[in-house]
């Protein structure tokens, strides 16, 4: 299983955004572009593959998002759709643990603790990363990445205690760009 862990320093932790002004909402926007880019291929989900969203932004404490696509139920192409999904997780009544919604989890974890849990080869996106034409991916990659900012310093420092920095070119690429392109990678090679 592969996955993604996409931090954003702004996405909004409660509902109180409007589908049609999400890069008001902490860049939700973007947020709702990698969904698709993460676990979809022509028309089917991607069964192999997860997303985790870190949200950031107010009003709560960090809270994330898993998206699942061996268990997709409401999961969609277009941006006002996953956003008007994401609003109804951020609308359930979750804590510390996990909360399963129609097969998408939420709960209040930080970045740091989806980092602790994970049990994946932690893999961080970064320009001056060693060019992934000169990685050897190891099964089970999760591919961390920031939103149009990058990774908070400390966060990146975190994640690299567990994994390594790479790079899909000296260009900094749109965070959805960056995913589609490494689940080329993955499936040219078979991850």
């Amino acid at each position: 299983m592969r996955s993604f862990l996409l931090y954003s320093r702004k996405g909004r932790t409660d509902s109180k955004f409007e589908e049609e002004k999400l890069v008001e909402a902490g860049r939700m926007d973007l947020v709702c572009r990698c969904i698709p880019a993460a676990l979809w291929i022509s028309h089917k989900a991607r069964d192999d593959t997860k997303l985790f969203v870190n949200l950031n932004g107010p009003p709560r404490a960090p809270t994330t998002i898993c998206f699942d696509g061996s268990k997709l139920v409401k999961v969609y192409v277009d941006e006002k759709m996953n956003a008007r999904w994401i609003k109804k997780l951020l609308e359930a009544k979750y804590g510390k643990d996990w909360l399963d919604v129609k097969g998408s989890l939420v709960a209040k974890k930080s970045f740091q603790d989806i980092i602790k849990e994970t049990k994946s080869n932690v893999y961080v996106l970064h320009e001056k990363g060693t060019p992934i034409e000169d990685v050897e991916l190891k099964e089970n990659p999760m591919f961390v990445m920031g939103d149009q900012i990058g990774l908070p310093g400390k966060e990146e420092g975190f994640a690299l205690r567990k994994g390594e920095k790479i790079s899909i070119g000296k260009n900094a690429y749109l965070v959805s760009n960056c995913i589609a392109n490494l689940n080329w990678v993955c499936d040219q090679r078979g991850i």
